[in-house]
């Protein structure tokens, strides 16, 4: 009885983890990418207003940017410290894999054209690793694909993102 009940305790949590852990996998060309779904997650802001310049202002490379914000943002100090998402792409183990990071904005454009793959129940403002200013950061409307510049101590939702190899 005891084993069972056991069990039953390891599925459920196997279950929730799995939902939390929501991966859906997208392709452009012959690049397979991972999305971590993250949105069902409370609302993150993308750091403080440290202003990082040229090294996060690619609008390609999202795992450049996000070594360049964790660089410069780090323990969000400025900001009581407060978790800002592109420490929760880096920190992240989802999946067993450990290079997960902000996607750039042609990155989360390429997540808008899949949006069909994911179970978003309505409309919502994802973050992109993209600085457009020292006091704002890209930002995707999932209802029509329009890009925003908001300010980086706002909070949205989102999603992170890695290269399949």
């Amino acid at each position: 009885m005891k084993k069972t009940i056991f069990s039953l305790i390891l599925s459920l949590f196997a279950a929730i983890n799995t939902h939390a852990q929501n991966i859906i996998v997208i392709e452009k060309g012959d690049t397979k990418y991972q999305v971590l779904d993250l949105t069902a997650n409370e609302k993150i802001q993308w750091g403080g207003y440290t202003e990082i310049g040229l090294p996060a202002k690619s609008e390609k490379d999202g795992a450049l940017n996000t070594k360049a914000i964790l660089l410069a943002v780090g323990d969000n100090s400025g900001y009581e410290g407060r978790n800002y998402a592109a420490k929760v792409c880096d920190n992240s183990t989802a999946g067993g894999f450990d290079n997960w990071y902000l996607p750039a904005k042609n990155e989360a454009e390429l997540i808008y054209l899949n949006i069909d793959k994911f179970s978003w129940s309505g409309s919502m403002t994802l973050w992109t690793s993209t600085e457009a200013s020292g006091t704002t950061a890209v930002t995707l409307y999932t209802y029509n694909g329009t890009w925003y510049n908001v300010g980086k101590v706002e909070s949205y939702n989102m999603v992170c993102m890695r290269k399949m190899e």
